[in-house]
């Protein structure tokens, strides 16, 4: 009903804000309004004491602005803004003497200003099909109290008067009061409130109420009545009525309904977010400065990144990443435009005499070297060792490290200890903490050939000492693996038995294991066997364990090799079936772990750091730079379920917001054809979880002269195994006439739901809300598998046999196109 008001009387409201903050106002205010009814006036005075509330909100722009966004900072408070925004941001606050809620939108409606230029884009019907969640990256709200929904009488004490009211909703440190309309309070006035309701029952020794200040005015259903939210100043001491409204909130709050919303949302998001992560392909690399040099100094590991951390490692499986992402390096990419540094990393390894040594260039260095671009692709892709990376840079701070619950420390001690900011320890980790590096393969079969495509003259190739690492004493990077409940399909079990290694090596080796799963063991060589490496198979017999079972044949056991130890005694191994037919392994321990739960001793890791894999966690959840997208079950179909959005958009986030389709609920079928979506459908049930990601490529081509998103978006997809050049034509058709955007897309298959990581707060719901929390974690058994989608528009005209100036011309328009977005 306020916002009908409002709506109808918008000239009029547009026409007050400009003389908002003058001492003119209240006169212009009474003689604008005079003849409007009462009601109306009333509801838009309302509006204009909204506006001048003091705003405790975070303008963070990184990702949105068109400009360069630098931190900017007012009074204690850290934003993030382009030159644009700051400047409007400072004229609000000199008209307005604070920052208030009208400064606030006034650059919100600047950066929306600055995106619609030229746009000329025309409003679009309700989409009926907007089925997909929109899942905001680390978007959730700490509460610092509980606030709990009770209605009793109120007594408010203001100059002299007495007003009677009921309360909404109280906590510990405010409340929020519902009064009539002909006893208007304002923003800043301080009141002393009587919880007439609560007196009636209790003794509260409170003859003169207590003292609150008005933060804020909402309006209610109706026009004859108004909310107010109130804060305790605390100029009164009254021990004994806080422990009172403390025991009263804590023994009642089960039967009034504790406001759960943003409780609900985090849960939610966070459960989106712990089904994303640990299938990431990219490593992530965090970058410090340490005596003003930039270099890396942790790295955050995932059972799908983690081989990208053993490809650069050298014959002593130390990290070369130091000498990779050297301090040159890094700058020459910071010097890039846009709020996503990023360069393709090219790199090959040659052995000599034992030793490995590592050769790499970015794209911006094969630039200064034009004379051996061709030479260095030309040798480095017939190497067995040649890898492409696209290397992505975006700013972080320690700061980032910090996400508390959702819940208040007064929820419980449990919830306060989860609530407090990263120990000592881990924030000496993260000192001097300037970058979040992300290293993404993109290697394919098409990119090699096309690379394959140069002429190799042997006799030059001295020349690419230029792009070779020297071996040199770096500094040992700190690997942290992320920490993931559900991360394995099966629980590793303590147990040590007798095992030889019969093939496989030079000769048999006796060996004990460490501890084993159903699909898997990690066993200790009684001596080194350093030519045994990832990838290796090896066949094992168990002796002693033989002993308790006629049923299996207990040798010959093919196991695949996913990891060795520096020391080269310790393997991890994985249960090996190149046939249809059981693995014997398998079905022994599958058995034995059937039979043997109650003995057998369950395999808890410790992490080296406690609390430092949570915090480089939330580094990445809040700098984002990649798409998400989930594909969720829903009856008996496969469908495109959500979107993940964080901190740097993509352009898909771009174009659904150019037809004004992004919001809490959106339309993905336009991404995807029917036949390309079965494409990936069908690749997830043919998968199971332990699968390693499959890759396509998706290339969008966006129609500017079409009005609607399901026209104007046409897309192919392509597994990376396949032949480019079915996609021709349609690539060359968007060169012409439209916009070319590329993805390389990693879909993994996901399994339970992370409900460890999401545990508190799930038992908080559950407490006052058991239905809510059972359809959660509904909702999240719905994701069936998860798409890490990656730009890889620098790879088109790699992989496509393309006319670069078309190229180019579509990069001109595309560039103008995103600069009118903002």
């Amino acid at each position: 009903m306020a916002e009908d008001t409002l709506l109808k009387h918008q000239p009029l409201v547009d026409e007050l804000k400009q003389s908002l903050g003058q001492a003119s106002f209240s006169r212009d205010f009474a003689a604008k309004t005079a003849q409007l009814p009462k009601g109306d006036q009333f509801i838009i005075k309302m509006e204009f004491n909204r506006l001048r509330q003091p705003c405790s909100r975070t303008i963070d722009l990184r990702g949105t602005a068109s400009g360069e966004v630098q931190s900017y900072s007012y009074k204690s408070q850290q934003h993030f803004m382009d030159a644009q925004a700051i400047a409007t941001f400072e004229k609000g606050v000199a008209r307005f003497g604070d920052y208030i809620m009208a400064v606030y939108e006034m650059v919100m409606e600047e950066v929306n200003n600055q995106r619609q230029l030229r746009q000329g884009a025309t409003p679009q019907p309700e989409n009926s099909e907007k089925s997909a969640r929109v899942i905001h990256f680390a978007s959730y709200d700490f509460r610092q109290q509980e606030r709990m929904n009770y209605t009793i009488k109120v007594s408010v004490m203001v100059n002299d008067k007495t007003i009677e009211g009921k309360s909404s909703d109280i906590s510990l440190g405010g409340c929020k009061l519902k009064l009539p309309s002909h006893a208007m309070l304002e923003r800043g006035q301080k009141v002393q409130v009587r919880f007439t309701g609560l007196e009636e029952d209790f003794e509260l020794g409170l003859k003169n109420g207590l003292e609150y200040e008005i933060v804020g005015i909402d309006p209610a259903s109706t026009i004859d009545f108004y909310y107010a939210r109130m804060k305790r100043t605390g100029s009164e001491t009254t021990p004994g009525f806080d422990e009172f409204l403390a025991r009263f909130i804590n023994g009642n709050k089960r039967r009034y309904k504790v406001n759960l919303d943003n409780t609900l949302d985090a849960v939610l998001t966070k459960g989106y977010e712990q089904y994303y992560l640990p299938r990431v392909s990219s490593l992530f690399s965090f970058i410090c400065v340490n005596d003003k040099k930039l270099t890396p100094k942790l790295l955050l590991t995932t059972e799908n990144n983690a081989y990208i951390h053993y490809y650069f490692s050298d014959e002593e499986r130390r990290s070369v990443l130091p000498s990779i992402l050297n301090t040159q390096r890094i700058s020459s990419i910071l010097a890039r435009k846009g709020q996503v540094k990023s360069t393709l990393l090219y790199s090959f390894s040659h052995t000599q005499n034992g030793k490995v040594f590592f050769y790499s260039a970015t794209d911006i260095e094969l630039a200064t070297y034009p004379k051996l671009r061709s030479l260095f692709f030309s040798y480095a892709s017939r190497k067995p060792s040649w890898r492409v990376f696209k290397l992505q840079l975006v700013p972080v701070q320690s700061e980032d490290s910090h996400i508390p619950l959702s819940l208040p420390d007064s929820a419980g001690e449990a919830i306060a200890k989860l609530n407090k900011p990263p120990s000592a320890r881990v924030q000496s980790y993260l000192k001097g903490l300037k970058y979040l590096c992300t290293l993404s393969e993109v290697s394919s079969a098409n990119l090699t050939a096309h690379k394959r495509r140069y002429r190799l003259d042997k006799s030059l190739v001295n020349q690419l000492k230029v792009f070779g690492h020297r071996k040199v004493a770096e500094p040992e990077l700190e690997v942290v693996a992320l920490e993931y409940a559900n991360l394995r399909a099966h629980k590793r079990y303590l147990y040590q038995t007798e095992v030889t290694v019969e093939s496989g090596l030079a000769a048999p080796m006796s060996a004990q294991s460490r501890d084993f799963s159903v699909l898997g063991m990690q066993i200790e060589l009684s001596q080194p066997a350093p030519e045994t490496k990832k990838g290796d198979v090896i066949y094992l017999r168990l002796p002693q364990l033989q002993e308790i079972t006629k049923k299996f044949e207990l040798t010959q056991l093919p196991y695949e090799v996913m990891a060795v130890s520096k020391t080269g005694t310790i393997l991890n191994l994985k249960a090996y079936q190149k046939s249809k037919q059981p693995h014997v392994g398998v079905q022994f321990f599958s058995q034995l772990v059937e039979n043997n739960k109650d003995k057998l001793q369950v395999c808890e890791e410790e992490p080296k750091v406690p609390g430092l894999s949570k915090a480089l966690r939330n580094i990445v959840v809040k700098n984002l730079a990649q798409t998400p997208l989930y594909i969720t079950k829903e009856e008996a179909h496969l469908e495109l379920g959500a979107i993940g959005e964080g901190r740097y958009q993509s352009a898909i986030h771009h174009i659904w917001r150019q037809f004004g389709e992004f919001s809490t609920q959106i339309n993905l079928k336009p991404l995807l054809s029917i036949k390309e979506f079965q494409q990936l459908s069908d690749t997830l049930r043919d998968g199971n979880r332990q699968d390693k990601p499959k890759t396509f490529d998706l290339f969008i081509r966006l129609n500017l002269k079409k009005d609607d998103l399901s026209s104007a978006v046409t897309s192919r997809c392509i597994s990376t195994e396949e032949d480019y050049s079915s996609l021709l034509p349609f690539v060359n058709k968007a060169l012409k006439s439209g916009l070319l955007f590329a993805f390389r897309l990693h879909l993994s298959k996901t399994g339970r739901p992370d409900t460890k990581y999401l545990i508190s707060e799930l038992k908080y719901i559950s407490h006052y809300a058991l239905h809510k929390a059972k359809e959660l974690e509904q909702a999240l058994w719905r994701v069936e598998g998860v798409i890490d989608a990656l730009a890889i528009d620098e790879l088109v005209p790699k992989l496509c046999d393309i006319e670069v100036q078309d190229y180019q011309k579509m990069l001109e328009r595309r560039n103008l196109w995103l600069q009118r977005l903002g």
